[in-house]
């Protein structure tokens, strides 16, 4: 992860990030029970364990970790990562979708609906969870117009909100495992054998 550096007066980051943590901790069986599990706690990170409790047998989807560095003048960081080494993932390492399905205004039953989904990047590049509330999102350029103070204080960036869009966008929906079979098609052969003279 790039190495955030600290602008603001930590003392009061220190804060907002303790009451973050406060609140995400009295709710952390519920969190529990939908399978997101805080494994570390070191301002200004917090990591996450996100695992499937509706699959059999039940599995780890995916861990994050959170930088809160600069919170709430900048909102805060995701990067996914790997549970066991912390190393980051690039966007071919994560094998799950964020898929958000948005109803256009004028949709009528039986037309066409392309989910999008919200982790951008290109296989091979660190990517970015696309939703308001994280400085991924509104430090790109695309997102120019909508700025992070536009929603600073609202909700958005707050750790609550940032779990339940993750869970809702990925372990919510998902109902099975699935199976990807690569087959490879050989020649059997079989040595002719001659018979010198």
């Amino acid at each position: 992860m790039e190495q955030s550096v600290q602008f603001t007066d930590i003392e009061v980051t220190k804060r907002k990030f303790k009451k973050e943590l406060e609140n995400f901790l009295r709710l952390e069986n519920d969190w529990r029970l939908k399978g997101v599990f805080l494994i570390k706690d070191s301002f200004p990170l917090l990591e996450f364990l996100f695992t499937a409790p509706k699959l059999t047998p039940p599995s780890v989807v995916y861990c994050i970790r959170i930088d809160f560095c600069n919170y709430d003048i900048e909102a805060p960081s995701i990067r996914f990562i790997h549970p066991y080494t912390g190393a980051e993932l690039t966007r071919q390492e994560i094998n799950i979708n964020f898929w958000q399905m948005n109803l256009p205004a004028n949709y009528q039953s039986g037309m066409p609906v392309v989910p999008l989904d919200l982790l951008q990047g290109r296989p091979q590049d660190i990517p970015f969870i696309c939703i308001r509330g994280v400085r991924e999102y509104h430090n790109h350029p695309a997102h120019t117009g909508d700025s992070w103070l536009m929603y600073r204080g609202r909700g958005e960036g707050t750790l609550g909100y940032i779990l339940d869009q993750l869970y809702n966008f990925s372990i919510e929906q998902l109902q099975s495992y699935g199976v990807d079979l690569q087959v490879n098609i050989k020649y059997n052969q079989v040595p002719k054998v001659s018979i010198s003279q």
